[in-house]
């Protein structure tokens, strides 16, 4: 938990937007630091908000207590919140203001706290020793070189257009470089084809990008899909969409 400051500025948007860029590309390259921030992610989402004050309020009346001086009803009363994670707790006690987690957020606002850059099934190795172009840009991609990839994908597709994974990864370096605009038509294109297995990841994206530009009933179309069918991508769909009301 060593990383947590950094992590909740990030889910919480108000990381700038160079931190943000190490926050993913480090996300892309360690995986034991990707699931820290899930974690986080998860964590944020456990807690309702009907909640977070009382338990906030219960950690704070047992922290300026001794033990002596707790009553057993208090002690009740905060037990009865470790059906939540245990790292909740350990956040609240190492200064975390849990309560702003869940407070309203802009849609933008919650783009930055659910996006993460799509995570490759490549494996990662030197960019020096791939000799396919096309594979080549997919691992500049995982390593946070989005422009470089960007420019390899988008000469490849001139000629390419059946492409779905190229498609995909042009569009997914396009989100990075805040071509959110031509994100959003790459994405569409993707789901035009029916057999394509990008369509799932182009939905959750679309919905995201949609956040982003602030075209909130369109994110909603593509969550309300997602959340309505078991995968990856149902839980936070649902949050979202309670986020949203």
């Amino acid at each position: 938990m060593k990383h947590t400051r950094m992590i909740e500025t990030y889910l919480d948007g108000k990381l700038n937007k160079e931190g943000s860029e190490k926050i993913k590309v480090l996300m892309n390259k360690n995986k034991e630091f990707s699931a820290e921030v899930n974690l986080h992610n998860d964590i944020n989402e456990s807690v309702k908000d009907d909640q977070i004050f009382e338990l906030r309020n219960n950690i704070i009346t047992l922290l300026n207590k001794k033990d002596t001086e707790t009553t057993s009803g208090e002690k009740a009363n905060f037990m009865k919140y470790m059906k939540y994670p245990v790292a909740a707790a350990i956040l609240l006690l190492i200064g975390f203001s849990l309560f702003q987690i869940l407070s309203f957020k802009s849609p933008e606002e919650i783009f930055h706290l659910y996006y993460n850059p799509y995570q490759t099934d490549i494996t990662t190795r030197s960019v020096i020793n791939s000799t396919d172009k096309i594979q080549l840009s997919y691992i500049l991609y995982q390593e946070g070189n989005y422009e470089v990839s960007f420019e390899i994908l988008k000469k490849y597709l001139e000629k390419n257009t059946a492409d779905q994974a190229a498609r995909f990864y042009y569009s997914m370096n396009a989100i990075e470089l805040d071509k959110n605009d031509l994100a959003i038509s790459e994405l569409l294109i993707i789901l035009e084809d029916s057999f394509t297995p990008y369509s799932l990841h182009a939905r959750w994206y679309l919905a995201m990008l949609y956040l982003k530009t602030g075209e909130v009933e369109k994110s909603r179309k593509y969550l309300h899909l997602l959340a309505n069918e078991e995968n990856i991508y149902t839980k936070r769909s649902k949050t979202i969409l309670k986020k949203l009301k």
